[in-house]
């Protein structure tokens, strides 16, 4: 198998099974014979096949004589790659994209069609740059320019306003930042980051976050040893923002309701120096056992891992009992589109019922929350329903909590606001996923 049948077969059973091009991939290459950088181009065609779909279709449409929803489905995927290397792969030669497109007709069973892949792929080499340099600057333009559906441009723009929409939709152009967290509990930044840059890894340091750093190339980390596998991992900078704004402390009890796959629950057993408990919580047995094992691997003894349904009321005895609640719900997901791409072609309305799950979780954590306790909402979603209105109906239902304002300034300074209860974290300003945080205080009488 080549990087290119890998892609096509992949980008074929995230259709035909509906699950995420990630997961999807890495089954497909477990056990493969690709060379390293025939992984890396079957992942950079995945990725940037589902992420451009709508500017594909739209060329596909533009110079086919069949539409792109009536081709044969193997065809429909070698087109849409071939394109993509055609449009967006530079270094990619126009005549070796078309000739491996027209050999993938032969290996999908599809032969008798290769020389209409071959006669689509030259008028999509020809035209491409002038069709999309005529779309117009409407939402229909943006949403073949940017591949975004129109719904959450038009979503983006009520929510946060036109210059933050233009943020937002270049920089989904953009590959995600690698950022790692430094396992304090068995190293230093500093000693880190001299083995990483000795490795040709170059590292910045975050701001504010003095054990979180900023690596490129990413992939040089998976060539150091293994012995330095627990040293890191990675985490976008936005969820260390999140357990930087819960503000935990040494020997407290700390819980968090819906920790897998758990990298929120080891960042705030380092800032507790592994001292005191922090209960990590899931609703699915497989992912409390691949956490339990998470933790010992890299070593932490504070985290105790238990299996119990976060909308459901706790136990009595725990009730009350916590010094800090961390409440990461499940939601849409639109602030890592960059990483799951095909997250942006779901509609609004297959998100309805989150909102109010969202709030049936955060209302059973809170009554884990002490007297003058902290509890704290967060989701990785730019949709304000799951969001601040979440936040703002808790609230409104709980007066025996009171907004806390997030201990993460520089935060609030990247965006030139005032400290508040609540962020939303954006690409284009913190350089992290799409995130939104709430803090809560529980009153003490």
């Amino acid at each position: 198998m080549d990087a290119r049948r890998a892609a096509v077969t992949a980008l074929l059973r995230v259709q035909e099974q509906g699950g995420y091009s990630n997961i999807l991939l890495d089954e497909l290459l477990e056990g493969s014979d690709l060379s390293g950088a025939d992984r890396a181009l079957a992942s950079r065609l995945l990725y940037g096949v589902t992420e451009r779909r709508l500017t594909l279709d739209y060329l596909l449409n533009k110079t086919s004589t069949t539409p792109v929803k009536k081709m044969h489905p193997a065809v429909r995927e070698i087109l849409r790659v071939g394109a993509y290397q055609l449009v967006y792969m530079d270094k990619t030669p126009a005549f070796a994209a078309i000739h491996e497109a027209v050999g993938q007709t032969r290996t999908f069973g599809c032969g008798r069609l290769s020389g209409f892949v071959n006669g689509v792929l030259r008028q999509v080499q020809r035209q491409a740059a002038g069709l999309l340099s005529e779309l117009p600057a409407t939402d229909k333009g943006l949403e073949i320019r940017y591949s975004v559906p129109r719904a959450w441009i038009r979503a983006w723009r009520d929510a946060y306003g036109e210059q933050a929409l233009q943020g937002l939709l270049t920089h989904l152009e953009d590959a995600p930042p690698a950022y790692i967290r430094v396992n304090t509990c068995v190293t230093t930044t500093a000693a880190l980051r001299q083995t990483l840059e000795e490795a040709g890894v170059t590292c910045t340091v975050v701001d504010g976050l003095p054990d979180a750093l900023l690596v490129s190339p990413a992939s040089a980390l998976h060539t150091l040893p293994a012995e330095l596998n627990t040293h890191y991992y990675f985490q976008d900078v936005a969820s260390q923002w999140c357990c930087r704004a819960l503000d935990p402390q040494a020997g407290e009890r700390v819980a968090d309701v819906c920790a897998a796959p758990g990298g929120k629950t080891m960042t705030v057993a380092q800032y507790m120096g592994d001292t005191g408990c922090i209960v990590a919580g899931d609703l699915h047995d497989h992912k409390c056992r691949a956490l339990t094992e998470r933790v010992r691997r890299y070593g932490f003894s504070s985290i105790a891992v238990r299996q119990r349904d976060a909308s459901l009321p706790p136990a009595a005895e725990e009730e009350g009992t916590y010094h800090r609640v961390m409440c990461d719900v499940p939601c849409s997901g639109l602030g890592v589109i960059r990483r799951k791409p095909e997250i942006r072609y779901k509609q609004p309305e297959d998100f309805a019922d989150l909102p109010a799950l969202q709030l049936q979780i955060l209302e059973q954590a809170a009554r884990l929350v002490r007297p003058g306790g902290v509890l704290q909402y967060s989701t990785c979603t730019l949709r304000p329903e799951e969001n601040g209105a979440v936040a703002a109906a808790f609230l409104a239902a709980h007066p025996e909590f009171a907004p806390r304002l997030l201990p993460v300034e520089p935060c609030f300074a990247a965006m030139g606001a005032a400290p508040s209860h609540e962020i939303t974290l954006f690409p284009h300003i913190h350089g992290s996923d799409g995130f939104y945080i709430a803090g809560f205080v529980k009153n003490t009488q």
